[in-house]
């Protein structure tokens, strides 16, 4: 008697392996571990139960699962995460609210399992290599695969996918398409290295992909290859072909974000220079020789600020007095969040009201501790004047308030504005300002501008700046957003050079020495550094609105993400202080010099002539293979160090860069960009996503704005969660799902970790989406 075929145990294709994608393994395991447990083997013998498959897990990337490509444990030590070790995990708590009372969970946080490793750093001041919270990844990984019962069967696939196709029911084998599953057509998912995958499910988690160039990039890189320069595009530092810059040559660099700081650190310490710490806790540059000359530049001009933790100053919560759910709730009108009716807030003319009273709270509290003689009376009167404001604010700023039917700024025009100036709006910089402000709204002709500046400014700010400038009589001591976020405008400069008057270089050594000092003397030593600590805990309340849908789409998408994102990013996303003292050993050294501000880079006619004149010249010394510094001295150490005999041997300088503010230009050899890679699904370069974008699988979300505009956001088309895949026709995918990055159309803030304790939005994410992969099979 023949035996029926047996029907293949269901596939689930999880397509990138970082973090986020460990996270849907971690909860596809732990899910199946226990819907499966009573009914696998049922018909076999209890000797032979776990024989049986009843799911196979598909992991596809090219990089070793968990640690993904970001997180690789082989780059170098000296690359720091931007995060301390407490704030990392990858497995649920009891904070989870999708975990029952009686669930432990199923691995350590970062900070669990660094304790026990035999870590010893403080947890919450430590800011880790990248290279140890891979192996964090990595641990993380072993643990769910051999925690896995024996009927889930996990396959790795070191390569990418490279397409995901959806298969006729015809083309089935007959036991799959009889069974219930076929209702809807499996996935056949194919990879680079030729292999096919059948899959139920298909997660995409593919994290940071390549980008398109957009045109300016592109004529950069041209260039470069036409004049014989070097041009390297935005990517990730420790993927950057950084061994291809010889000892000596001037490296333009645009951006002073975390990526900047990467390079700083492979470029420096990573080339045998070090660092000597002199008295005062001051460093000192002590450079090997291999170094190249780096010439920083960005749009504002400045690094973002440091964060304020060190060891003697972790990292802590800061309870939020004004920006809280119950004032959002009455605010909406309704009596609680966690309903099922939204707030529906707008950010400019609802939350930012609050979030800028904690910050006036903060700062000026801070300020009274560390310098009461700035204050001219009680400081207690300020904040008597911040909570009359905003209990104001709370019965007054009503929608119907804030947008009259006439005789105001369009909404298309108030949500259009740069961050500094609508921080500004609630800044009181200047009496006039707040003074001018209600003409200013109810005049039709005001400008965009007008509106950045004044349309944020509630009733209650007139009143307080008069009382701000009556107690706080020394502008230098006021809380001014907008300084804090653009310190160089209105600056202008004479010279770059070291020790000259009127030197860019000399007032940015100035700039990072005061916000090293404020950094070390942490948020409660010092006012601007307070603004860290509400800024950082807005940010998660904010995150969590968005989630749960309380707040306005349009308002997301043109004022937290218009102004707000950058913001809080150029106070709270900087690098740590380490970093910023760093910075400015290299620039006492002379290994940095400053570009400033609206940096512009153009070819370099006269080097590119002298290219252009001299080929025989240019190929005898590109054949020659001599590995020698600029000053002809042969160099065995950057040999040592993997630089090519081709990187060893400086280029022609046919770029150039200046800025409106400083007189002058720099030439050099070399543009990095270092500004983070565009997220936007539009300019996606990477195969599969590329692809799927094309035939119209997945296609990028819309936003219909206020005047019944469209516009194309960044991440993609979505439900809500479990983030299924909408196509170009609107059409659901029931099989397929998309989280990490491509997820911002519905999420604010992806590229940070899940936080032990927080109740993670990314780790309910993945249990949403492994709940509803699992009621699929």
């Amino acid at each position: 008697m023949s035996q029926a075929p047996q029907t293949p145990a269901p596939a689930v294709a999880i397509i990138g392996v970082g973090p986020r994608g460990l996270t849907v393994l971690e909860r596809l395991v732990a899910l199946a571990a226990k819907r499966f447990a009573g009914t696998v083997g049922a018909s076999r013998s209890a000797a032979d139960a776990t024989a049986e498959t009843a799911l196979t897990i598909h992991l596809i990337d090219p990089y070793p699962p968990g640690a993904g490509i970001v997180w690789r444990t082989d780059q170098p030590e000296s690359l720091l995460m931007n995060t301390t070790i407490a704030e990392q995990t990858v497995f649920p708590d009891s904070s989870c609210s999708f975990l029952g009372p009686e669930e432990a969970p199923t691995g350590p946080s970062m900070a669990e399992w660094y304790l026990a490793n035999g870590g010893t750093e403080p947890l919450h001041s430590t800011f880790p290599s990248r290279s140890l919270y891979g192996r964090y990844l990595r641990d993380a990984y072993r643990r769910i695969r051999e925690g896995a019962p024996d009927f889930i069967e996990i396959v790795e696939h070191p390569t990418k996918a490279e397409s995901v196709i959806d298969l006729p029911a015809m083309d089935l084998p007959q036991s799959v398409a009889e069974s219930s599953r076929a209702t809807v057509p499996e996935q056949l998912v194919r990879c680079q290295n030729g292999t096919t995958i059948v899959a139920s499910a298909v997660v995409l988690a593919v994290g940071h992909i390549p980008s398109a160039q957009p045109e300016e990039r592109a004529r950069l890189a041209a260039f470069a290859e036409l004049g014989g320069g070097l041009y390297l595009p935005q990517g990730l530092p420790a993927e950057t072909p950084v061994t291809e810059v010889a000892p000596g040559e001037r490296v333009i660099v645009r951006g002073m974000g975390l990526n900047y700081f990467d390079l700083q650190t492979l470029f420096t310490h990573e080339r045998g220079g070090r660092y000597e710490t002199q008295p005062g806790g001051l460093l000192r540059y002590v450079p090997s020789g291999d170094e190249p000359r780096l010439a920083l530049g960005s749009r504002r001009g400045i690094p973002y600020r440091s964060k304020p933790i060190c060891h003697e100053h972790p990292r802590r919560d800061w309870p939020l007095r004004y920006f809280t759910k119950d004032n959002i709730a009455l605010l909406a009108g309704i009596e609680h969040l966690d309903g099922e009716r939204k707030a529906g807030a707008r950010f400019n003319d609802q939350l930012w009201p609050l979030i800028l009273a904690d910050l006036r709270l903060a700062y000026y509290h801070t300020l009274s501790q560390v310098r009461p003689e700035a204050f001219a009376d009680d400081p207690g009167q300020l904040r008597e004047a911040i909570g009359e404001a905003v209990s104001r604010h709370l019965t007054r700023r009503t929608w119907q308030e804030t947008h009259p039917q006439s005789g105001e700024v369009g909404a298309g025009e108030a949500r259009t504005t740069a961050p500094a100036r609508a921080a500004a709006s609630g800044d009181s910089t200047t009496s006039s300002t707040a003074r001018t402000a209600s003409a200013a709204r109810t005049a039709s002709a005001t400008t965009t501008e007008d509106a950045a500046r004044q349309g944020r400014v509630t009733r209650e700010a007139f009143a307080w700046s008069e009382i701000e400038e009556a107690l706080v009589p020394d502008p230098a001591d006021r809380m001014s957003l907008h300084t804090l976020l653009n310190p160089l405008e209105g600056e202008l400069f004479t010279s770059r050079e070291p020790g000259e008057a009127g030197s860019l270089h000399e007032w940015m050594l100035d700039f990072l020495r005061t916000d090293l000092r404020s950094s070390l003397a942490g948020p409660t030593g010092s006012p601007e550094k307070a603004l860290f600590t509400v800024l950082w805990q807005s940010r998660l309340l904010l995150k969590e609105l968005i989630v749960a849908g309380h707040i306005d789409r349009v308002s997301i998408d043109m004022e937290i993400l218009g102004w707000f994102e950058g913001f809080v990013s150029g106070i709270c996303d900087g690098p740590p202080p380490q970093r910023i003292a760093e910075l400015i050993a290299l620039a006492e050294a002379g290994i940095v010099s400053f570009i400033g501000p609206d940096m512009r880079i153009e070819e370099n006619p006269d080097a590119l002539r002298e290219v252009q004149e001299a080929p025989e010249a240019e190929a005898e010394t590109a054949s020659s293979g001599t590995a020698a510094r600029p000053d002809g001295v042969d160099n065995p150490t950057a040999k040592a160090k993997g630089l090519t005999n081709e990187a060893q041997k400086p280029r022609p300088e046919i770029f150039t860069v200046t800025s409106a503010q400083a007189a002058g230009a720099i030439t050099g050899s070399v543009v990095i960009d270092a500004a983070s890679p565009t997220n936007s699904v539009s300019r996606a370069a990477d195969v599969l996503l590329y692809g799927m974008l094309e035939r119209g699988q997945l296609t990028a979300a819309r936003l219909t704005l206020d005047d019944g505009r469209e516009k194309f956001l960044n991440g993609l088309a979505l439900t809500s969660r479990p983030y299924r895949t909408v196509d170009v026709e609107g059409n659901v995918h029931p099989r397929r799902f998309a989280l990490s990055i491509q997820l911002s159309s519905k999420q604010w803030g992806l590229a940070i970790a899940a936080n032990p304790g927080t109740n993670a939005a990314t780790l309910n994410d993945s249990h949403a989406a492994a709940e509803a992969i699992l009621d699929l099979l």
